[in-house]
């Protein structure tokens, strides 16, 4: 976002404390004073255990030519413009409601329990190849995340893919109200955040919560082969301008996904018998995030011919299905999160690869509620439909998937204490012809297992 000083304090409708000149032009916000440069403004942002009103010296010296304040905070800064507001987080949301309606571009918003982050750069991957077209960035997927991503787009941006993550009820139709898109995809519901909502039925109602913020003849994607998510969707009142396409492998899914194939190279499918598409990504469960995004791409009018050559041209959000070789093995890191369904979608995944031994490394998965030591011990008990060797878990509540995988499967199983004594483990299988899976939520950070991994090629 490129806006004078005085456009800001408008799109805000705030008072302001004129320190030097509002004619001046800001180039992009940022709430970390450590990462501000020359020209921006400054959010600063109360955080769980920081206050960013404590930086804002450092943000002036790092170039902040603004910066926001709340009333209530003491000693404002003497030599910026000082733009007060209530509340800081509220004000960036507002800031990034009001630029999203100046900017001429079609807007998709994504969410879903699994593979919004894949169904997101595969969008932005075919798009790019027809329209200008930028995506979130990471995982900035909440409250602050979205406007932060709304704010980062160009003015000459044609169209944006935003990725959109909750964890209560709510939190969607807040973010799509800003985000107001054009095109809304559902990619599934599983059991993340269940913790939090309780029961798979308020997980379903909270996604279809997309809707909400959706262009009255705009286009909403979904999963149908789910029956927990057609049946949130049948109990919602979408107005009948909307219109709906599904996707999935069972028929009568608009975008019907069959003779799906996998190998190193990615993944090729066809959609509705029609027209076999290769993918530019690992995992067969990534054919049904493609289709949702060809849905999306035919709908603003792109080619097969571009669709295809999208596909082959992914930006890829690191720590999903990432192939690693070191030495003779090969590693799959998908050490970005993990829940049930992506479990299992990554053991798929490692089952289409031929090799003689096979490791799988878990860790917990967080977030799943009271029934947490049940659902992990019904991972380790599904583990006996592979050809795994050897299952080797990390974390307090992946001992019980080590009870379920010793209780059901054939597999060698151990449980680590530590990533160190888990790497001392793994490092002699790098001379072997293996493959290893490494999976666990995002808190158990063992992409720092394979990172410490790669070390040894």
């Amino acid at each position: 976002m490129i806006r004078s000083i005085d456009a800001i304090i408008r799109m805000l409708d705030a008072d302001y404390i004129e320190n030097a000149d509002i004619e001046e032009k800001v180039y992009g916000v940022c709430i970390d004073s450590r990462k501000v440069v020359e020209g921006n403004l400054y959010i600063p942002i109360h955080g769980v255990n920081n206050n960013g009103h404590d930086y804002v010296r450092q943000a002036i010296d790092n170039g902040a030519k603004a910066v926001l304040w709340e009333r209530n905070e003491p000693n404002p800064p003497q030599d910026v413009v000082v733009i007060l507001v209530e509340d800081t987080t509220a004000a960036l949301q507002k800031l990034a409601e009001s630029y999203r309606h100046q900017l001429d571009m079609k807007v998709i918003g994504i969410t879903g329990s699994n593979g919004k982050t894949s169904t997101k750069d595969i969008l932005a991957g075919i798009l790019s190849q027809h329209y200008v077209t930028q995506k979130t960035m990471g995982n900035f997927n909440n409250e602050i995340g979205v406007p932060l991503t709304l704010l980062s787009l160009s003015e000459n941006v044609e169209a944006a893919v935003v990725e959109m993550g909750m964890e209560n009820l709510g939190e969607l139709s807040f973010l799509t109200n800003m985000v107001k898109p054009d095109i809304a995809i559902i990619t599934n519901v599983g059991c993340a955040h269940l913790e939090n909502l309780g029961s798979m039925e308020n997980i379903a109602k909270a996604k279809v919560e997309i809707v909400e913020g959706l262009n009255d003849h705009g286009l909403f994607i979904y999963n149908g082969d789910q029956k927990l998510l057609d049946d949130a969707v049948k109990a919602k009142m979408i107005p009948g301008t909307i219109r709906i396409k599904t996707f999935g492998k069972e028929q009568p899914c608009d975008g019907f996904v069959d003779h799906i194939r996998q190998d190193e190279t990615g993944v090729s499918f066809s959609l509705n018998t029609e027209h076999v598409y290769h993918l530019d990504m690992i995992g067969k469960h990534n054919a049904c995030n493609a289709a949702a995004a060809i849905l999306a791409a035919k709908a603003l009018d792109l080619s097969d011919e571009e669709i295809q050559r999208g596909l082959h041209s992914i930006e890829k959000t690191g720590l999903r299905n990432e192939l690693v070789r070191i030495k003779q093995a090969l590693i799959l890191n998908d050490s970005y999160k993990s829940n049930p369904n992506s479990a299992l979608a990554a053991m798929d995944t490692m089952e289409e690869f031929d090799y003689d031994y096979k490791i799988a490394v878990l860790g917990d998965m967080l977030e799943l509620g009271d029934t947490s030591d049940m659902i992990h011990y019904t991972l380790g008990k599904d583990l006996v439909a592979y050809q795994v060797n050897e299952v080797l878990t990390i974390g307090e509540m992946a001992r019980y998937i080590a009870q379920g995988a010793r209780d059901h499967t054939q597999a060698h199983v151990q449980q680590f204490e530590t990533k160190e004594e888990l790497l001392a483990y793994l490092l002699p299988y790098l001379d072997k012809n293996c493959m290893i899976l490494v999976k666990g939520s995002r808190g158990m950070k063992l992409d720092e297992v394979v990172e410490e991994l790669t070390k040894h090629k």
